[in-house]
This record gives C-alpha cells, sequence and structure tokens, in this order.
C-alpha cells in the first residue's frame, strides 16, 4: 500500500526570502502520478536546496531549452535525491549546467544543489518539487508522489 503523505519534514527548497508563492493546484501537469507535486514560485538563478538529507540519484542538467508547451515536458533539468526513510525528492526546471553535485553525492538539508532555470514545460520561473515513493520496477514511471506538509510557511 502507498502512503498518502511524506513521512519526513522537507525542508523548504529555495531561500524563503525568495519564495513569491507556494502553487500546489494550478499547473496542468500536476495531475495524476504528479497530484502533490508543488510548484514554488521565484526568480530564475534562485538557489535551489536540498530538502532533507539524503544520496544524489539522479542529475540532468543538459537541457537549454522550455516554455509553455507539452513538446518541451523531456527537456527539463532535474536532480533526485533518495533520503533514509525509502522517499526521493526531486526538483525540475533547473538551470543549464547549474547543478553543484553528482550522482552518489551526500547531501545535507539546505545544502544547495543548483539553481533554477526555465528548462522543460513551464510557463514562468519556479522550482517542480516532489517527494515520492517508486512502486514497480522503474522508478521513472513506477511511482507515487506523496503530500509534503512540513513546510508550511507564511509569506507576509
Amino acid at each position: 500500500m502507498v502512503r498518502k503523505n511524506a513521512i519526513n519534514k522537507y525542508k523548504l527548497p529555495v531561500p524563503k526570502d525568495q519564495l513569491q508563492r507556494i502553487d500546489r493546484t494550478s499547473s496542468p501537469a500536476h495531475l495524476g502520478k504528479l497530484r502533490n507535486a508543488i510548484d514554488l514560485i521565484v526568480d530564475k538563478d534562485t538557489p535551489v536546496l536540498a530538502a532533507a538529507d539524503g544520496i544524489v540519484t539522479f542529475v540532468k542538467d543538459i537541457s537549454d531549452i522550455g516554455g509553455p508547451n507539452p513538446a518541451y515536458w523531456e527537456y527539463t533539468n532535474f536532480i533526485v535525491i533518495m533520503h533514509s526513510n525509502g522517499e526521493y525528492s526531486r526538483y525540475d526546471h533547473l538551470s543549464y549546467n547549474s547543478s553543484t553535485v553528482k550522482v552518489g553525492q551526500n547531501v545535507r538539508a539546505g545544502e544547495e544543489i543548483a539553481k533554477v532555470g526555465m528548462t522543460g514545460y513551464t510557463y514562468l520561473p519556479h522550482l517542480h518539487f516532489q517527494v515520492f515513493v517508486v512502486t514497480g520496477f522503474n522508478m521513472w514511471t513506477d511511482f507515487e508522489t506523496l503530500k509534503v506538509q512540513g513546510f508550511n510557511i507564511s509569506l507576509r
């Protein structure tokens, strides 16, 4: 049975003073398996921070294109971190060549791992953040996003 909520209290994966708003509902791509993903609206080049301690399992930062068309879906730059509780966090729409981490590297919560960009299918600069568990053999197709409860913050 798949958990509905993330176990850990994840830290905000962008600096709080640069966060304009948290959007949990307006993205047309946040359906089905991505229904618990969160968009953190920030400016381009905002630092992306590891939301919890873990090991980097995937880094893609070779794309330099994106825009408001689903045709750009596969062009997102992203990082995946595996956490000790069996959950993974994923950070999308990263700037070209901005990753500061490598696969296999241990990271600590709050450590900068990249910068926000405009890669992949996106309408405006933001960090797409999701916590997920793998539910089958293929982590790219067999996963379920979990609801993140950890960073309920007030903005102004």
